[in-house]
């Protein structure tokens, strides 16, 4: 089988781990760009939008390097060592004219510890994805944190925040107009700074935000 030019790409503001958890690959890409942001924003709404900035910097880098795949990742990403390559061999499997991306899951670290894989979208309302499942499931969005597409279809993505209840990389995931999917046996710990938060914790839940009266509010299922 021919390995395709994978490109590994992220905005962080320190490299460290990032460099650890893809020098562990037991699949390698074929070439890193990483963005670090020396002056990084505080709050989560000027994050947000430094999140959308920053990404303009990596559709840059997609255009000018041409990779076959686009494996995008996040600074606080811990993988195993086989994530890479499981990730490959779901894209061998879902690739098409219908395939947008795949990714892992991974815990939001905010204290709600739902997956960061999206569903079930209304004008209202939407919803995390059931961490009781497994394998192959389709979204509607998930975070950056470790998923891989090919460039045309990373690129058609919007990555934006106009105040919505949800960070730009959910806008971006939304936007595609691809069939979206987590393999929910890729789990990708979160760093934060007293360990790692991983899905088959105990303390993963399901939840569901929904507008009451004008006013975004989340119950956990």
């Amino acid at each position: 089988m021919i390995k395709l030019n994978i490109l590994a790409i992220a905005a962080v503001e320190d490299r460290t781990n990032l460099d650890i958890q893809i020098a562990k690959q037991t699949l390698q890409p074929n070439n890193v760009f990483v963005h670090v942001d020396k002056n990084p924003a505080q709050g989560i709404n000027d994050r947000r939008k430094r999140i959308a900035e920053n990404h303009k910097i990596l559709v840059q880098a997609v255009e000018d390097l041409k990779p076959d795949l686009v494996w995008q990742l996040e600074g606080d990403s811990v993988l195993n060592h086989n994530t890479l390559q499981k990730l490959y061999d779901d894209f061998q499997i879902l690739k098409g004219n219908g395939f947008g991306y795949v990714s892992g899951i991974q815990v939001g670290r905010h204290g709600l510890y739902a997956l960061g894989a999206w569903t079930n979208f209304t004008e209202d309302s939407f919803e995390s994805i059931n961490y009781t499942l497994d394998g192959l499931q389709r979204v509607e969005a998930t975070g950056f944190y470790c998923l891989l597409a090919q460039p045309k279809v990373w690129l058609s993505g919007q990555c934006s925040w106009d105040g919505e209840p949800y960070g730009p990389d959910v806008v971006w995931g939304r936007s595609i107009q691809k069939q979206k999917y987590v393999d929910m046996d890729i789990p990708i710990g979160h760093l934060v700074k007293n360990g790692i938060i991983r899905p088959e914790h105990m303390s993963t839940c399901n939840v569901k935000f929904s507008k009451i009266n004008g006013k975004w509010e989340y119950k956990q299922l």
